[in-house]
C-alpha cells in the first residue's frame, strides 16, 4: 500500500460524444462493465494501491456503486475540465494531516485499469526525480492515467487561472524543469498490462465497441 499518496477519480465529464446513448446523469461513471459501474471498477483498482480514494464530481451528479469509504468532491468550477477537476481533488487531499506526497490521476471512464500499472507508476516516480510520471501510449501522453506529485498543486491552481489543461500544466512543468517529467513507454508498461487494457478510456461508440471485442459489453 502507498501510505503517502491518493488516489483522484475524475468523474465529471459531460460525455458530450456519446451524447445519443442517453447514459442519464451519472454519465460514463453510471455505465456497466464487468457486472460493475465504470467508477466503481476504478476506484477499486486505485483502492487496492492507495489508502484513500476522492472522487470528483460535478454537482448533484449522482455516483453509483460507491464503497462507503471512498471520498466524494463536488467540482468548484461549472464544466472547469479535467485540470479544475484535479484542482479540486488535490485540495481536499492535501487538507488532511499529513498530506500525501503523490497521487494518482485518472478518470472514471478507464474502467480495464490495471492495479499494476497504479503501483507501477508510483515505483516509477519514487525511482526519478519526476514530480509527474505519464505513460505515452500510442504517440499520446496518457495524461488521465498518471502520477503527479501533490505539491504541484500551485502549478495547477496557475494554469487553470489562464484556461489552460492537464496537458498545458505538463508543458509548463516540460519547459521549466525537463527532469521533472518522466515518460513512460508502453514498452516498460506491457510487462504489467499486456493489452494495454488501463488506457481503453470510452469516449466515442467506437470505444464501446472496443470493451465489447475485448470481452466487455457494456450496458446501462
Amino acid at each position: 500500500m502507498q501510505e503517502d499518496a491518493v488516489g483522484i477519480v475524475l468523474a465529471g465529464g459531460g460525455s458530450r460524444r456519446l451524447a445519443e446513448l442517453n447514459l442519464g446523469p451519472a454519465g460514463k461513471a453510471g455505465l456497466v462493465v464487468g457486472g460493475a459501474t465504470c467508477l466503481e471498477r476504478v476506484c477499486r483498482a486505485v483502492g487496492s494501491v492507495v489508502p484513500r480514494v476522492l472522487v470528483v464530481a460535478a454537482a448533484g451528479q449522482p455516483l453509483p456503486g460507491l464503497l462507503a469509504e471512498v471520498e466524494i468532491v463536488r467540482d468548484a468550477s461549472l464544466a472547469g475540465g479535467p485540470l479544475a477537476g484535479l484542482r479540486d481533488g488535490l485540495r481536499q487531499a492535501v487538507g488532511r494531516e499529513p498530506p500525501p506526497r503523490w497521487a494518482f490521476v485518472t478518470s472514471c471512464d478507464a474502467p480495464l485499469l490495471s492495479a499494476a500499472v497504479v503501483r507501477l507508476l508510483f515505483k516509477l516516480a519514487r525511482s526519478s526525480a519526476a514530480r509527474v510520471v505519464v505513460p505515452l501510449v500510442d504517440g499520446h501522453r496518457q495524461v488521465l492515467v498518471s502520477v503527479m506529485a501533490c505539491d504541484l498543486l500551485g502549478s495547477i491552481e496557475a494554469t487553470v487561472a489562464v484556461g489552460g489543461g492537464v496537458r498545458a500544466m505538463v508543458d509548463r512543468l516540460t519547459a521549466s524543469e525537463p527532469a521533472a517529467v518522466r515518460l513512460v513507454a508502453a514498452e516498460e508498461i506491457v510487462a504489467v498490462d499486456p493489452d494495454l487494457g488501463s488506457f481503453l478510456d470510452i469516449d466515442t461508440p467506437e470505444d464501446l465497441a472496443r470493451l465489447t471485442i475485448r470481452g466487455f459489453p457494456p450496458s446501462r
